[in-house]
C-alpha cells in the first residue's frame, strides 16, 4: 500500500494541493506572528510557537517540491529538521534586525547628512551621462546602443539643468531624445544591411589601442580635476534663460540664426537630391 505522506502515492494531485497549501498557509502564519508581535503585543513565547508551527508546516509543505529525497516523517524527523531551519532563520532575522538594521541606519543617515540631494542628484545624472556614452561606445548590438545613447541624452540634459540652461536642456531633450535618437532607430530598423544582421559593430577597432587611449584620457581628467586650483563662487539664484537667448536671436544674432537656418534647409535639400537620384539609379540598373 502506497504511503500517502510521500511523493508518487495514490492521489497525487490531492498530495499536491495540501503540500502547496500548508506552504502557502505557512509562510502567512509566520508572516503574521512576526507582525503581531511587533505591532499588537504579542508575547514572545507565543510568537515563537507560531512561528516555530508555521516553519513546520512550510518544511513539510516543500517536502513535495524541493526535499523530496529527505524522509521528513512525523513525530520526529520533521519537528527536528523544522527546528533546524527554524533556528537558521532565528539567527538571520536576529542578526538583521538588532546588528544589520541599526548599523545600516546610521550609516544612512550619515550618508544622507554628508553628501547632500542636489550633489547625489548630480551625481546620478553624471553616471547616467557615462554609463550611457559607455553602453553606445562597446555595446555589440548597434540597436542596444541607440538605446544606450539615449540614457547618454538625458544625461546630458540634467546636467545642463544644474548649470541654469533651462533652455539648452529642453532642446537637448526635444531635438537630440525626440528628433536624432528616433531618426536613428528608424534608420537602424528600416535600413536592409543593418537590420539583415543587428550584431554589426565597430569591432574591427583595435581594442587595446582603445583602451590605453581610454585610461590616458581618463587619468589627465582625473588629474586637471584633483590638481586644478578651483574657485569657489558664491551660490547664485538661476534665471530661466529662454527669454534672453529669444530675445537674442531676433535682434543681436538674427544674421548668424537666418545663415544656420539656410545652411540647414541647404542640406535638406542636397540629401533629398542625392537620394532620388540613388533611387533613380537603383531603378534604371532594374530595368
Amino acid at each position: 500500500m502506497a504511503n500517502p505522506s510521500q511523493p508518487g502515492s495514490a492521489s497525487p494531485g490531492r498530495e499536491w494541493l495540501a503540500r502547496l497549501g500548508a506552504l502557502l498557509f505557512g509562510l502567512a502564519a509566520l508572516l503574521a506572528s512576526a507582525v503581531l508581535h511587533k505591532f499588537f503585543g504579542l508575547p514572545t513565547a507565543v510568537a515563537i510557537l507560531i512561528q516555530y508551527a508555521s516553519v513546520m508546516a512550510a518544511v513539510w509543505g516543500l517536502n513535495g517540491f524541493l526535499f523530496r529525497q529527505l524522509p521528513l516523517t512525523f513525530p520526529i524527523a520533521l519537528p527536528l529538521f523544522s527546528l533546524a531551519i527554524f533556528g537558521v532563520l532565528f539567527f538571520i532575522g536576529y542578526f538583521a534586525t538588532e546588528v544589520v538594521g541599526p548599523f545600516a541606519g546610521d550609516a544612512a543617515t550619515r550618508l544622507i547628512g554628508f553628501v547632500h540631494l542636489a550633489d547625489l542628484m548630480f551625481y546620478l545624472f553624471a553616471l547616467m551621462t557615462v554609463g550611457g556614452a559607455a553602453g553606445c561606445a562597446f555595446s555589440t548590438n548597434i540597436i542596444y546602443s541607440a538605446w544606450s545613447l539615449l540614457f547618454a541624452f538625458m544625461g546630458v540634459a540634467g546636467l545642463y539643468v544644474f548649470l541654469g540652461a533651462d533652455f539648452p536642456a529642453v532642446a537637448q531633450v526635444l531635438i537630440y531624445v525626440g528628433g536624432i535618437l528616433v531618426l536613428i532607430l528608424f534608420a537602424i530598423m528600416l535600413t536592409k544591411q543593418i537590420g539583415g544582421d543587428p550584431h554589426l559593430t565597430n569591432t574591427h577597432l583595435a581594442l587595446p589601442a582603445g583602451g590605453v587611449l581610454a585610461l590616458l584620457t581618463i587619468g589627465m581628467l582625473a588629474y586637471m580635476a584633483v590638481m586644478a586650483p578651483w574657485k569657489l563662487a558664491p551660490s547664485v539664484s538661476y534665471q530661466p534663460s529662454a527669454q534672453p537667448l529669444g530675445v537674442a536671436f531676433l535682434t543681436e544674432y538674427l544674421l548668424p540664426f537666418e545663415v544656420a537656418s539656410v545652411i540647414l534647409l541647404a542640406a535638406l535639400v542636397g540629401a533629398v537630391v542625392i537620394a532620388r537620384k540613388e533611387i533613380k539609379e537603383t531603378s534604371d540598373e532594374a530595368g
